[in-house]
């Protein structure tokens, strides 16, 4: 054991005593952080709750107490006409009003002090970098903080978790040593019992130098000043109001999270364990209660709307199942055009290992897969039909933009089905399932849950979409953006109409009579000066004036090179489907990185599917859509999670056209869908929520358009 050694005692003492106090230095930063951010939140929804009810009238206390009445008129005659008002004066005040005595101020106190709690209950804050407030403030900095700390802190409290208890207890074993009397007067025991502690609180000490870097981490994020707090904000809000949810509880109430199920699944969802340890980042409570969803069901339909973060609901629950169940290996099929987006996310947001099986490796990449454990093979629906299959089953499989396999009849479909019916995990992605025919929707169960489709029998479909919901409750979840997204910034919607000019009107005329479906739809876009290509190019220059970007979406090739022409060097793009998705995120990604690209122009149906383009804060749609689906998805690309400015949504419209007529057909479609697939539901076999196919309606609308030409 060797003998006392008071200098080597002492030494190891001293050391330990400062490596404890390192400790509890880092992890009082991130508990400060905490603390900080709880009270500018409270702060923040204090002062919006203040300017709520200093615009409510003191009517409002009655709806509140179960009071027989409340005297306000005394209150009403002094001046005092809002709730506000009445909170802010002093009961001496209203003592001296006519007739108020201390009963009725004691129940308008309670009715206030009501609408006062219900209003900060129901604020949600929205954090507006060109509007900051002290309070907006200090919560960006905090939250900064937490976001860039939280690993680090994590690896410390494990450590100080593990190693504390033994820490305390040979320090105490180490007290001879703080002094030379102390060690002259303790027993020679005692002596040699804290050079042996002292040893042994330097292997400790040795083996908390790994926590260095951690320390570091810590440190460098208590220096983020708010500056640099905002910048990380804006590069990346949809993490911060996730801590933001996880740190203070705000966020949408429950039954907007659990999609409205039924209760005995809700409650089935919500003891779904969900270890977390492999996953990176925050899942705000919709995101859990849908991770959750996937875990506790096991085989699924995820119906969020576009921009709630389905992949990361994923993600989330591929990681569970890789740290508590052991889970190796996982499926993701997808368009090709959001491979790489795939790729990204699980790098950024997990410890699972990404394979990207996907043009002439494609084979070679399925075998490393097969071969490697934590990891998960990203390939398209083209791809997964010529893949060669090993023997490793896919402990979960999801299928990205579900609806393209609605049709049993076609290769893509038979390819997923196989693969599906082999993984005891499933989840179908979709934010959009509901399209032309109601009834395929039916389809997807059959996939997913085929003991379902006996349920959904064609009258118990006809009583509407509650009955419907009940029925696939166990298979579909579907939450939308207005309901989880309390801080979503502010859409406005503008239909553009502009009048055809003397050049697009012939164009039109002659298209309409060669009953050429596609030229009408472009003819806006003839002539040498169009009306929609002036009215998109001052939307354009507006935006830019305001320091604002612009996202430029057409279903036309022709429209989308003429675009790129006009804009010049200001335009990025454009995104086609001829353009490899390695390409469009490479383009995306300089048009969000660079100042002088200020218009993204891009194919509706390649740009409004699997892009993120949050950096955009406009969107033009050159031309109506013949489905809300599409023009859904082509915005969702801009207005969804981690959007920070108002988004304007402008579709250009030419009077006396095709045009209208397209409109008409959305709103009738979107009337269906709405009535149908909002929360968690769809119709499948109703007749009145079916239309007819693209190229039958293309005719009826020709037709219709001769009819009113008289051509």
């Amino acid at each position: 054991m060797g003998s006392p050694d008071f200098a080597a005692a002492q030494d190891a003492a001293r050391r330990a005593g400062q490596f404890t106090k390192t400790l509890a230095w880092a992890l009082g930063v991130t508990e400060q952080a905490v603390r900080d951010a709880r009270q500018a939140h409270l702060g923040l929804v204090q002062d919006a709750a203040r300017e709520q009810i200093d615009r409510m009238d003191i009517d409002s206390l009655r709806e509140v107490t179960s009071a027989t009445s409340l005297y306000l008129a005394p209150l009403r005659a002094a001046g005092i006409s809002t709730v506000g008002q009445v909170q802010r004066t002093p009961d001496a005040v209203l003592r001296r009003l006519p007739g108020m005595g201390t009963a009725r101020i004691r129940a308008i106190r309670t009715a206030t002090q009501a609408v006062w709690e219900a209003a900060v209950a129901a604020q949600p804050v929205m954090l507006d970098p060109a509007a900051r407030t002290p309070f907006s403030s200090r919560l960006v900095c905090a939250l900064a903080t937490t976001l860039h700390s939280r690993e680090a802190a994590v690896a410390v409290g494990r450590w100080q978790d593990d190693r504390q208890p033994e820490l305390a207890d040979l320090l105490a074993q180490t007290t001879p040593a703080r002094s030379r009397i102390r060690w002259l007067f303790s027993s020679s025991q005692r002596r040699l019992a804290a050079t042996t502690a002292g040893r042994r609180l330097l292997e400790l000490i040795g083996d908390g130098t790994r926590l260095a870097a951690a320390f570091e981490q810590i440190s460098a994020s208590s220096r983020i000043s708010i500056a640099q707090a905002w910048q990380l904000f804006e590069r990346d809000a949809a993490q911060f109001y996730a801590e933001l949810e996880r740190l203070t509880g705000a966020g949408a109430p429950g039954a907007a999270v659990t999609g409205g199920l039924a209760a005995a699944i809700v409650t089935r969802v919500e003891r779904q364990p969900l270890d977390l340890s492999l996953l990176r980042g925050s899942l705000r409570a919709y995101q859990d209660f849908g991770a959750r969803f996937i875990l506790a069901q096991r085989r699924v339909i995820l119906g969020d709307e576009m921009g709630l973060g389905k992949t990361f609901q994923v993600i989330a629950a591929m990681t569970h199942l890789a740290a508590a169940e052991d889970a190796t290996h996982f499926v993701v099929v997808c368009p090709a055009s959001v491979t790489i987006n795939w790729q990204r996310e699980i790098l950024q947001h997990s410890l699972l290992t990404p394979y990207l099986a996907h043009g002439e490796q494609r084979d070679q990449v399925l075998h490393d897969w097969a071969s490697s454990s934590r990891s998960v093979l990203i390939t398209t629906y083209e791809t997964l039909r010529s893949l060669e299959w090993p023997p490793v089953q896919a402990s979960m499989v999801t299928i990205d933009e579900a609806h393209y396999i609605k049709n049993p009849a076609t290769k893509r479909t038979q390819a997923c089905a196989r693969l599906i019916s082999a993984s005891p995990y499933v989840a179908l992605l979709s934010g959009t399932p509901m399209e032309n025919r109601v009834d395929e929707f039916v389809e997807l169960i059959r996939l997913v849950q085929p003991e379902l489709l006996s349920s959904l029998d064609r009258p118990r479909l006809r009583l509407g979409p509650r009955a419907f919901r009940r029925a696939v409750a166990a298979v579909y979840l579907r939450r939308s953006q207005s309901d989880v997204l309390m801080e979503l910034p502010e859409r406005i919607d503008t239909d553009d109409w502009v009048h055809l000019g003397s050049d697009e009107m012939h164009a039109y005329r002659a298209a309409v009579e060669a009953g050429n479906w596609m030229a009408m739809r472009q003819a806006g876009f003839r002539g040498r000066s169009p009306e929609k290509l002036e009215r998109l190019l001052d939307l354009c220059a507006e935006a830019g004036a305001n320091g604002r970007k612009v996202v430029v979406f057409s279903y036309f090739l022709d429209v989308l090179e003429r675009v790129c022409r006009e804009l010049g060097p200001l335009a990025a793009g454009p995104i086609t489907g001829a353009v490899p998705a390695r390409r469009r995120q490479e383009v995306l990604d300089e048009f969000s990185s660079t100042d002088h690209l200020q218009v993204l122009v891009a194919q509706i149906q390649v740009g409004g599917i699997g892009l993120n383009i949050q950096s955009a804060a406009v969107v033009v749609l050159c031309e109506p859509q013949l489905k809300p689906s599409t023009e859904a998805q082509a915005i969702a690309r801009v207005h969804r999670m981690g959007q920070i400015h108002r988004v304007e949504v402008h579709r250009l419209c030419a009077a006396d056209s095709i045009d209208e007529r397209i409109i008409a057909l959305l709103v009738d479609k979107q009337r269906a869908f709405d009535d149908f697939a909002a929360h968690s539901a769809l119709a499948a076999a109703s007749s009145d929520a079916t239309n007819p196919s693209r190229d039958a309606l293309a005719r009826q609308l020709i037709a219709a358009e001769q009819a009113r030409l008289g051509i």
